[in-house]
Protein backbone atom coordinates (compact mmCIF):
# COMPACT_ATOMS: atom_id res chain seq x y z
CA UNK A 1 0.00 0.00 0.00
CA UNK A 2 1.17 3.50 -0.73
CA UNK A 3 3.82 2.34 -3.23
CA UNK A 4 4.22 4.45 -6.35
CA UNK A 5 4.15 2.30 -9.46
CA UNK A 6 6.69 3.43 -12.03
CA UNK A 7 5.03 2.39 -15.28
CA UNK A 8 3.81 3.90 -18.53
CA UNK A 9 0.06 4.16 -19.09
CA UNK A 10 0.56 3.13 -22.73
CA UNK A 11 2.43 -0.06 -21.78
CA UNK A 12 1.46 -2.62 -24.43
CA UNK A 13 1.94 -6.29 -23.51
CA UNK A 14 1.63 -9.39 -25.69
CA UNK A 15 1.04 -12.59 -23.74
CA UNK A 16 1.52 -15.93 -25.50
CA UNK A 17 -0.29 -18.76 -23.72
CA UNK A 18 -1.75 -22.15 -24.59
CA UNK A 19 -5.13 -21.65 -22.92
CA UNK A 20 -7.01 -20.24 -19.95
CA UNK A 21 -6.62 -23.22 -17.64
CA UNK A 22 -4.08 -24.47 -15.12
CA UNK A 23 -0.76 -22.68 -14.99
CA UNK A 24 -1.62 -20.23 -17.75
CA UNK A 25 -4.67 -19.03 -15.82
CA UNK A 26 -2.96 -18.45 -12.46
CA UNK A 27 0.35 -17.16 -13.81
CA UNK A 28 -0.75 -15.00 -16.75
CA UNK A 29 -4.35 -14.91 -17.92
CA UNK A 30 -5.89 -13.95 -14.57
CA UNK A 31 -3.12 -11.53 -13.48
CA UNK A 32 -2.91 -9.78 -16.88
CA UNK A 33 -6.68 -9.43 -17.06
CA UNK A 34 -6.53 -7.72 -13.65
CA UNK A 35 -3.78 -5.35 -14.85
CA UNK A 36 -5.87 -4.44 -17.87
CA UNK A 37 -9.02 -3.83 -15.85
CA UNK A 38 -7.15 -1.49 -13.52
CA UNK A 39 -5.53 0.40 -16.45
CA UNK A 40 -1.96 -0.61 -15.66
CA UNK A 41 -1.41 -1.94 -19.16
CA UNK A 42 -2.91 -2.57 -22.58
CA UNK A 43 -2.84 -6.37 -22.73
CA UNK A 44 -3.19 -8.48 -25.86
CA UNK A 45 -3.39 -12.25 -25.41
CA UNK A 46 -2.33 -14.59 -28.20
CA UNK A 47 -3.57 -18.16 -27.79
CA UNK A 48 -1.28 -20.71 -29.41
CA UNK A 49 -4.28 -22.85 -30.36
CA UNK A 50 -7.80 -21.85 -31.29
CA UNK A 51 -10.92 -23.43 -29.78
CA UNK A 52 -10.79 -26.28 -32.32
CA UNK A 53 -7.18 -27.20 -31.55
CA UNK A 54 -5.70 -25.58 -34.66
CA UNK A 55 -2.50 -23.55 -34.43
CA UNK A 56 -3.05 -19.83 -34.74
CA UNK A 57 -0.83 -17.74 -36.99
CA UNK A 58 2.47 -16.54 -35.56
CA UNK A 59 1.88 -13.10 -34.02
CA UNK A 60 3.77 -10.02 -35.18
CA UNK A 61 5.37 -8.78 -31.97
CA UNK A 62 6.71 -5.56 -33.47
CA UNK A 63 5.05 -2.59 -31.79
CA UNK A 64 4.70 -4.24 -28.37
CA UNK A 65 6.63 -3.00 -25.34
CA UNK A 66 6.86 -6.40 -23.68
CA UNK A 67 6.34 -10.10 -24.41
CA UNK A 68 5.42 -12.50 -21.62
CA UNK A 69 4.79 -16.25 -21.62
CA UNK A 70 4.09 -19.05 -19.20
CA UNK A 71 7.13 -21.37 -19.21
CA UNK A 72 7.71 -21.58 -22.98
CA UNK A 73 6.42 -20.43 -26.35
CA UNK A 74 5.00 -23.75 -27.52
CA UNK A 75 5.19 -24.75 -31.19
CA UNK A 76 5.79 -21.16 -32.32
CA UNK A 77 8.85 -20.74 -30.10
CA UNK A 78 11.55 -20.57 -32.80
CA UNK A 79 10.00 -17.82 -34.96
CA UNK A 80 8.92 -15.80 -31.93
CA UNK A 81 12.40 -15.91 -30.39
CA UNK A 82 13.78 -14.78 -33.75
CA UNK A 83 11.40 -11.79 -33.68
CA UNK A 84 12.41 -10.96 -30.11
CA UNK A 85 16.04 -10.76 -31.19
CA UNK A 86 15.27 -8.87 -34.39
CA UNK A 87 13.14 -6.16 -32.76
CA UNK A 88 14.76 -6.10 -29.32
CA UNK A 89 11.46 -6.70 -27.50
CA UNK A 90 11.95 -7.45 -23.75
CA UNK A 91 10.84 -10.98 -22.85
CA UNK A 92 9.68 -12.25 -19.44
CA UNK A 93 8.91 -15.87 -18.52
CA UNK A 94 6.40 -16.53 -15.71
CA UNK A 95 6.70 -19.99 -14.15
CA UNK A 96 5.24 -21.55 -11.01
CA UNK A 97 6.71 -25.05 -10.71
CA UNK A 98 9.18 -27.54 -12.17
CA UNK A 99 9.24 -27.93 -15.95
CA UNK A 100 10.49 -31.53 -15.78
CA UNK A 101 7.59 -33.76 -14.62
CA UNK A 102 8.49 -37.08 -13.04
CA UNK A 103 7.46 -40.39 -14.56
CA UNK A 104 4.28 -40.53 -12.45
CA UNK A 105 2.91 -37.43 -14.14
CA UNK A 106 0.68 -38.11 -17.19
CA UNK A 107 2.44 -35.27 -19.05
CA UNK A 108 5.89 -36.84 -18.68
CA UNK A 109 6.12 -38.89 -21.90
CA UNK A 110 4.37 -36.27 -24.04
CA UNK A 111 6.64 -33.50 -22.78
CA UNK A 112 9.76 -35.59 -23.31
CA UNK A 113 8.68 -36.55 -26.85
CA UNK A 114 8.05 -32.89 -27.74
CA UNK A 115 11.27 -31.71 -26.12
CA UNK A 116 9.38 -29.35 -23.83
CA UNK A 117 11.89 -29.27 -20.94
CA UNK A 118 14.72 -28.11 -23.22
CA UNK A 119 12.44 -25.50 -24.81
CA UNK A 120 11.53 -24.15 -21.37
CA UNK A 121 15.22 -23.91 -20.50
CA UNK A 122 15.91 -22.05 -23.76
CA UNK A 123 13.23 -19.50 -22.84
CA UNK A 124 14.58 -19.15 -19.30
CA UNK A 125 18.06 -18.51 -20.68
CA UNK A 126 16.95 -15.92 -23.26
CA UNK A 127 14.46 -14.06 -21.04
CA UNK A 128 15.28 -10.62 -19.68
CA UNK A 129 13.73 -11.74 -16.40
CA UNK A 130 11.88 -14.71 -14.90
CA UNK A 131 9.00 -14.47 -12.45
CA UNK A 132 8.71 -17.52 -10.18
CA UNK A 133 6.24 -18.77 -7.60
CA UNK A 134 8.67 -19.32 -4.73
CA UNK A 135 12.31 -19.51 -3.75
CA UNK A 136 12.41 -23.26 -4.42
CA UNK A 137 11.57 -22.67 -8.09
CA UNK A 138 13.97 -19.74 -8.15
CA UNK A 139 16.82 -21.97 -7.04
CA UNK A 140 16.52 -24.16 -10.17
CA UNK A 141 15.77 -21.24 -12.49
CA UNK A 142 18.99 -19.63 -11.26
CA UNK A 143 21.03 -22.12 -13.29
CA UNK A 144 19.66 -20.54 -16.49
CA UNK A 145 18.83 -16.98 -15.46
CA UNK A 146 19.94 -15.09 -12.37
CA UNK A 147 17.42 -12.29 -12.82
CA UNK A 148 14.45 -14.00 -11.18
CA UNK A 149 11.80 -12.54 -8.90
CA UNK A 150 9.14 -14.07 -6.66
CA UNK A 151 5.45 -13.33 -7.28
CA UNK A 152 3.15 -15.88 -5.67
CA UNK A 153 -0.05 -17.34 -7.08
CA UNK A 154 -3.01 -15.41 -5.75
CA UNK A 155 -6.81 -15.22 -5.89
CA UNK A 156 -9.04 -12.47 -7.20
CA UNK A 157 -11.20 -11.65 -4.18
CA UNK A 158 -13.67 -9.82 -6.41
CA UNK A 159 -14.52 -12.97 -8.40
CA UNK A 160 -17.85 -14.61 -7.63
CA UNK A 161 -16.28 -18.05 -7.21
CA UNK A 162 -14.62 -16.91 -3.95
CA UNK A 163 -17.75 -15.21 -2.60
CA UNK A 164 -20.49 -17.84 -2.53
CA UNK A 165 -22.45 -18.37 0.66
CA UNK A 166 -21.26 -21.50 2.44
CA UNK A 167 -23.71 -24.37 2.04
CA UNK A 168 -24.39 -26.44 5.21
CA UNK A 169 -25.02 -30.18 5.20
CA UNK A 170 -25.80 -32.88 7.72
CA UNK A 171 -22.82 -34.91 6.54
CA UNK A 172 -19.20 -33.90 7.06
CA UNK A 173 -17.84 -33.08 3.60
CA UNK A 174 -14.18 -33.67 2.87
CA UNK A 175 -12.90 -32.47 -0.48
CA UNK A 176 -10.02 -32.57 -2.90
CA UNK A 177 -9.98 -30.00 -5.72
CA UNK A 178 -7.47 -30.75 -8.47
CA UNK A 179 -6.75 -32.32 -11.82
CA UNK A 180 -5.82 -35.64 -13.37
CA UNK A 181 -2.12 -35.31 -12.56
CA UNK A 182 -2.82 -36.05 -8.88
CA UNK A 183 -3.55 -39.76 -9.37
CA UNK A 184 -0.64 -41.02 -7.26
CA UNK A 185 -1.06 -38.30 -4.66
CA UNK A 186 -4.61 -39.49 -3.98
CA UNK A 187 -3.76 -43.19 -4.15
CA UNK A 188 -1.04 -42.61 -1.54
CA UNK A 189 -3.76 -41.91 1.05
CA UNK A 190 -6.35 -44.36 -0.29
CA UNK A 191 -6.36 -46.48 2.89
CA UNK A 192 -7.03 -43.45 5.07
CA UNK A 193 -9.78 -42.19 2.76
CA UNK A 194 -11.51 -45.57 2.65
CA UNK A 195 -11.40 -45.99 6.42
CA UNK A 196 -12.70 -42.46 6.92
CA UNK A 197 -15.47 -42.87 4.36
CA UNK A 198 -16.60 -46.14 5.88
CA UNK A 199 -16.77 -44.60 9.37
CA UNK A 200 -20.15 -43.09 8.51
CA UNK A 201 -21.62 -39.61 8.45
CA UNK A 202 -19.12 -38.32 5.89
CA UNK A 203 -18.92 -37.61 2.19
CA UNK A 204 -15.64 -37.49 0.30
CA UNK A 205 -15.78 -35.28 -2.76
CA UNK A 206 -13.10 -35.53 -5.45
CA UNK A 207 -13.55 -32.42 -7.57
CA UNK A 208 -12.02 -32.07 -11.02
CA UNK A 209 -13.16 -35.45 -12.37
CA UNK A 210 -13.03 -36.18 -16.10
CA UNK A 211 -15.20 -39.04 -17.34
CA UNK A 212 -13.36 -41.98 -18.94
CA UNK A 213 -9.98 -40.43 -18.16
CA UNK A 214 -7.51 -43.24 -17.32
CA UNK A 215 -5.93 -41.28 -14.46
CA UNK A 216 -9.27 -40.71 -12.74
CA UNK A 217 -10.34 -44.29 -13.45
CA UNK A 218 -7.22 -45.49 -11.63
CA UNK A 219 -8.14 -43.31 -8.64
CA UNK A 220 -11.62 -44.85 -8.56
CA UNK A 221 -10.19 -48.39 -8.78
CA UNK A 222 -7.90 -47.63 -5.86
CA UNK A 223 -10.78 -46.50 -3.65
CA UNK A 224 -13.38 -49.18 -4.33
CA UNK A 225 -14.13 -52.36 -6.23
CA UNK A 226 -17.57 -53.06 -7.68
CA UNK A 227 -20.32 -50.59 -6.82
CA UNK A 228 -19.28 -47.05 -5.95
CA UNK A 229 -19.86 -46.43 -2.21
CA UNK A 230 -22.33 -43.75 -1.10
CA UNK A 231 -19.62 -41.85 0.78
CA UNK A 232 -17.61 -41.19 -2.39
CA UNK A 233 -18.56 -38.55 -4.95
CA UNK A 234 -16.75 -37.57 -8.14
CA UNK A 235 -17.59 -34.03 -9.26
CA UNK A 236 -16.81 -33.00 -12.82
CA UNK A 237 -14.15 -30.40 -13.50
CA UNK A 238 -15.12 -26.74 -13.74
CA UNK A 239 -13.44 -23.88 -15.56
CA UNK A 240 -10.67 -22.08 -13.63
CA UNK A 241 -12.95 -19.09 -13.06
CA UNK A 242 -15.65 -21.33 -11.52
CA UNK A 243 -13.91 -24.06 -9.50
CA UNK A 244 -13.87 -22.04 -6.27
CA UNK A 245 -17.55 -22.94 -5.90
CA UNK A 246 -16.47 -26.47 -4.87
CA UNK A 247 -14.97 -25.10 -1.65
CA UNK A 248 -18.23 -23.41 -0.60
CA UNK A 249 -19.74 -26.88 -0.12
CA UNK A 250 -16.89 -28.41 1.90
CA UNK A 251 -16.06 -28.62 5.59
CA UNK A 252 -12.40 -29.50 5.14
CA UNK A 253 -9.99 -29.65 2.18
CA UNK A 254 -7.08 -32.01 1.53
CA UNK A 255 -3.84 -31.68 -0.46
CA UNK A 256 -1.85 -34.92 -0.62
CA UNK A 257 1.52 -34.82 -2.39
CA UNK A 258 3.98 -37.62 -3.09
CA UNK A 259 7.56 -36.69 -2.22
CA UNK A 260 9.55 -35.98 -5.39
CA UNK A 261 11.50 -33.13 -6.97
CA UNK A 262 8.59 -32.07 -9.16
CA UNK A 263 6.09 -31.77 -6.29
CA UNK A 264 8.66 -30.04 -4.11
CA UNK A 265 8.31 -26.96 -6.32
CA UNK A 266 4.52 -26.71 -6.02
CA UNK A 267 2.82 -23.53 -4.89
CA UNK A 268 0.65 -23.28 -1.78
CA UNK A 269 -2.40 -22.11 -3.76
CA UNK A 270 -4.56 -24.77 -2.09
CA UNK A 271 -3.98 -23.10 1.29
CA UNK A 272 -5.30 -19.86 -0.16
CA UNK A 273 -8.25 -21.57 -1.82
CA UNK A 274 -9.22 -23.22 1.47
CA UNK A 275 -8.76 -19.88 3.21
CA UNK A 276 -11.31 -18.22 0.91
CA UNK A 277 -13.97 -20.31 2.68
CA UNK A 278 -12.27 -20.46 6.07
CA UNK A 279 -11.56 -24.19 5.73
CA UNK A 280 -8.80 -26.17 7.43
CA UNK A 281 -6.42 -27.94 5.05
CA UNK A 282 -4.95 -31.38 5.70
CA UNK A 283 -1.84 -31.88 3.58
CA UNK A 284 1.25 -34.00 3.16
CA UNK A 285 4.20 -33.07 5.35
CA UNK A 286 6.20 -32.09 2.31
CA UNK A 287 7.05 -29.28 -0.11
CA UNK A 288 4.80 -26.22 0.11
CA UNK A 289 2.97 -27.48 3.21
CA UNK A 290 5.83 -28.49 5.51
CA UNK A 291 6.23 -25.92 8.29
CA UNK A 292 3.68 -23.67 6.61
CA UNK A 293 3.22 -20.31 8.30
CA UNK A 294 -0.55 -20.74 8.51
CA UNK A 295 -1.72 -22.64 11.59
CA UNK A 296 -4.70 -23.81 9.54
CA UNK A 297 -2.51 -26.28 7.63
CA UNK A 298 -2.31 -29.69 9.31
CA UNK A 299 0.26 -32.12 7.92
CA UNK A 300 0.53 -35.92 7.95
CA UNK A 301 3.36 -38.30 7.06
CA UNK A 302 1.46 -41.58 6.58
CA UNK A 303 -2.04 -43.06 6.35
CA UNK A 304 -2.28 -43.46 10.12
CA UNK A 305 -1.61 -39.76 10.66
CA UNK A 306 -3.93 -38.83 7.80
CA UNK A 307 -6.81 -40.81 9.32
CA UNK A 308 -6.20 -39.28 12.74
CA UNK A 309 -6.40 -35.76 11.28
CA UNK A 310 -9.48 -36.61 9.22
CA UNK A 311 -11.23 -37.80 12.37
CA UNK A 312 -10.18 -34.64 14.22
CA UNK A 313 -11.57 -32.54 11.39
CA UNK A 314 -14.88 -34.40 11.59
CA UNK A 315 -14.97 -33.74 15.33
CA UNK A 316 -14.53 -30.00 14.70
CA UNK A 317 -11.05 -29.84 16.19
CA UNK A 318 -9.28 -28.27 13.18
CA UNK A 319 -9.43 -24.52 12.69
CA UNK A 320 -9.58 -22.97 9.23
CA UNK A 321 -9.52 -19.33 10.32
CA UNK A 322 -5.70 -19.02 10.10
CA UNK A 323 -5.93 -19.94 6.42
CA UNK A 324 -8.37 -17.06 5.87
CA UNK A 325 -5.93 -14.70 7.63
CA UNK A 326 -3.04 -16.00 5.50
CA UNK A 327 -5.07 -15.46 2.33
CA UNK A 328 -5.71 -11.84 3.28
CA UNK A 329 -2.00 -11.28 3.92
CA UNK A 330 -0.42 -13.15 1.00
CA UNK A 331 -3.09 -14.17 -1.49
CA UNK A 332 -4.80 -11.06 -2.89
CA UNK A 333 -4.26 -10.86 -6.64
CA UNK A 334 -4.68 -7.09 -6.78
CA UNK A 335 -1.89 -6.58 -4.24
CA UNK A 336 0.43 -9.28 -5.60
CA UNK A 337 0.07 -7.77 -9.06
CA UNK A 338 1.74 -4.57 -7.86
CA UNK A 339 4.97 -6.57 -7.62
CA UNK A 340 4.41 -8.01 -11.10
CA UNK A 341 3.96 -4.60 -12.74
CA UNK A 342 7.02 -3.26 -10.94
CA UNK A 343 9.11 -6.10 -12.40
CA UNK A 344 7.74 -5.34 -15.86
CA UNK A 345 8.64 -1.68 -15.43
CA UNK A 346 12.15 -2.45 -14.16
CA UNK A 347 12.85 -4.67 -17.17
CA UNK A 348 11.63 -1.98 -19.57
CA UNK A 349 13.79 0.64 -17.87
CA UNK A 350 16.85 -1.62 -18.02
CA UNK A 351 16.63 -2.14 -21.79
CA UNK A 352 15.92 1.53 -22.65
CA UNK A 353 18.84 3.03 -20.73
Amino acid sequence: QGRRIQTRPELKILAIINGKSGKSYHRLYGPLRDLQIRDFADVHVHFVMDKDGNYNRIPDIKGYDLLVSSEWLHEIQKPVLEQIERYGIPFIVDIDDHWRPNRYNPAYYEWEARGVPKKVEECLYKANAVIVENERVGSIVNVFNRNWHIVQNALDFTAMQWNFAKVPDKKFRLGFVGGRSHRYDLLMIADALKAFGESGGVEIRLCGYQKNDPEWMAVANGLYQGEQPDWLKFLSALEPWDYGAFYSELDCAIAPLISNNFNAMKSDIKVKEAGAYCLPLIASDFGPYRNHESAGVYTAKNNREWLALLNRAKAGELDGRPNADYLQDAGCLQYVNLARIEIYSAVLQSVTR
